[in-house]
Formats: C-alpha cells, sequence, structure tokens
C-alpha cells in the first residue's frame, strides 16, 4: 500500500527526506483499524437499566407502579408472588406476549423480571433469577391466549 505517489525528493531545491512508506502503512493500517472497531462498536445497542427498561416495555400495560388493568392486564403488585409460588407460574410470566415480544435482549428480560420481582415484592425470600436461557424457552412458546390461560390455570389470582 503506498500512500503517496509521484513524491519529488525535492522542494524549492531543498533535498527532501524520503518518506518511510513502511511507518506511514503501519500507521495508516492501525488509524483505519481504529476508525472501524469505533464504528462497528456505534451499532451495538446499549443495555438499558432494568427500571428503564420497565417504563419503556412494561408500564404502558401494567401501568408505572405495576397496578396493570385487571381483569386483562393483572396488577403485579397483587399477582407476582402468587405466579412465582404456584406450579407453572414461573414459567407462565415468561410467556405473555410483553416479554416474548419485546425488543430487549433475553438478558435484558431476565433482569427486568429479577427487577421487578424485588421492586414488587422486597420481602419475597427464597426467589430464584431467572436467567437468559429460562426467558428464552419462555419466548421459544409464546402463549397464543395469556388471559384465557391465566383464568383457567391460575384461579387463584385476583381480578
Amino acid at each position: 500500500m503506498i500512500l503517496f505517489r509521484n513524491v519529488s525528493n525535492y522542494w524549492l531545491g531543498i533535498e527532501l527526506a524520503k518518506p518511510r512508506h513502511n511507518l506511514i502503512n503501519i500507521s495508516a493500517f492501525f488509524i483505519l483499524l481504529s476508525f472501524g472497531l469505533l464504528s462497528a462498536g456505534s451499532n451495538a445497542q446499549p443495555q438499558n437499566p432494568p427500571a428503564f427498561s420497565y417504563l419503556l416495555h412494561c408500564s404502558g400495560c401494567h401501568i408505572e407502579d405495576g397496578s396493570g388493568d385487571p381483569p386483562e392486564v393483572p396488577d403485579l403488585r397483587q399477582n407476582l408472588d402468587k405466579l412465582l409460588t404456584s406450579d407453572g407460574g414461573r414459567g407462565y410470566m415468561l410467556r405473555v406476549p410483553g416479554v416474548t415480544d419485546s425488543p430487549i435482549t433475553t438478558q435484558e428480560m431476565a433482569d427486568l423480571m429479577n427487577w421487578m420481582i424485588s421492586e414488587f415484592y422486597p420481602e419475597l425470600e427464597e426467589f430464584e433469577p431467572y436467567s437468559a436461557a429460562e426467558v428464552q424457552a419462555g419466548r421459544d412458546n409464546r402463549l397464543a391466549n395469556p388471559v384465557k390461560f391465566r383464568k383457567e390455570y391460575f384461579p387463584q389470582l385476583s381480578e
């Protein structure tokens, strides 16, 4: 790779130093490489804190305080603990459209689910945090009608 072509060794009768092509080529390579790495990194989506993700992706239906719009949208403040302690409830929460269709990554969703539980139920003991793999399994098994499913399998939930 030659950066300079037809460079005269003289300027106004003064002999100029010959360019060091290897040094220039190496410097140019690393400069271009650093620009390439910087631009590649700019495509990555920054991870949002879970509270911010909740506001962006959950509060539209579940409301900022988690109160929801029962019976279609459950009140998270009254129902999360019941789902977590019932058979199948933990998995159910990962199969609802808000989780399966959310544009955030599986790890961000796992962090969001764990944040919601700690936010709405700080006194809940012996809770096993959600993992990204568990979230992905739920996303792969989306519920077509979560309200009907919830009423059939979790009648103990408040309306």
